[in-house]
């Protein structure tokens, strides 16, 4: 009989392996020690083979050049960010086949055939391709969101011919319907053709200037979760805390008074709630 202790176990280590199979989808560039450590959350359970994910996302403390991912997957991510002289902006990202490690991956090394596809990007956003972090293509536009309120994300996929998987991005603020900000179609072979699988989310300071490293970012995730072919929801209720290479140790992660998950980096953040490498249960 599987009692609910072996449940939480093998969930455990089912989390730990894909934490450390993948560290960080969005490797730390060059001067990674001039940066606040990237900070992720790896979720659990999933639905298998999800075809849908959702997740909110609460900033309570920005800072410029920084990222706060809601929903990143194996072809993707979307999320929020602060950039220095544009201000706040939405970004969704489906990446080519390939390596999204490869911080050499140039745009014109990749043949038109192989290149992820525009299917559909709503007027306001911005279309273009991108490297250096692998390659792929990438939907901007300004939002404005704000510190202390909730943005919610969904990423919905499904089969585009039988060699490719498209993903729509969905976008949700307060007072507002669901948004449809874009759709990437992206090359996929045999048992990769799949949808929006291993979930996580994660806080990035992109700026590594030396003193973006010393002010804190600090997200909230709450209302993560799956749903499988089939249509069957699965709530996340646990989630294994981790970090990239960058060697400091001023993080922390844990779950607020609310029932939400948080991450946090940078400046006078103090571990005092989640050690590295462990789990936070809801």
């Amino acid at each position: 009989m599987t009692t609910k202790k072996d449940m939480q176990k093998s969930t455990r280590k089912a989390i730990l392996a894909l934490s450390f199979a993948a560290i960080c989808f969005l490797p730390s560039l060059t001067n990674a020690a001039n940066a606040a450590r990237s900070v992720h959350l790896k979720y659990a359970p999933q639905a298998p083979l999800a075809q849908e994910a959702e997740a909110t996302i609460k900033v309570t403390q920005c800072q410029t050049n920084s990222f706060y991912m809601a929903i990143g997957w194996d072809f993707g991510y979307c999320g929020i960010q602060h950039v220095v002289g544009i201000g706040h902006v939405v970004i969704f990202s489906v990446w080519d086949p390939g390596d999204p490690h490869d911080l050499s991956a140039k745009q014109e090394a990749v043949p038109e055939e192989r290149r992820t596809k525009v299917l559909y990007a709503a007027p306001e956003m911005t279309v273009s391709r991108f490297e250096f972090e692998g390659t792929g293509a990438k939907a901007m536009a300004g939002l404005d969101w704000k510190i202390g309120e909730e943005v919610s994300f969904r990423v919905e996929s499904f089969k585009d011919g039988e060699d490719r998987m498209a993903f729509t991005c969905f976008i949700k603020m307060k007072d507002t319907p669901w948004t449809k900000l874009a759709t990437f179609s992206t090359l996929c072979h045999g048992d990769k053709v799949k949808g929006v699988t291993n979930v996580y989310s994660f806080v990035e300071d992109f700026w590594r200037n030396g003193e973006s490293a010393k002010r804190v970012r600090r997200a909230e995730f709450s209302g993560i979760r799956t749903r499988s072919k089939d249509g069957e929801w699965v709530n996340v209720r646990v989630a294994c805390f981790t970090g990239d290479t960058t060697q400091t140790k001023n993080i922390d992660a844990g779950m607020t008074d609310s029932g939400a998950f948080f991450l946090q980096t940078g400046g006078d953040t103090k571990n005092e709630h989640t050690p590295l490498w462990s789990f936070v249960e809801l």
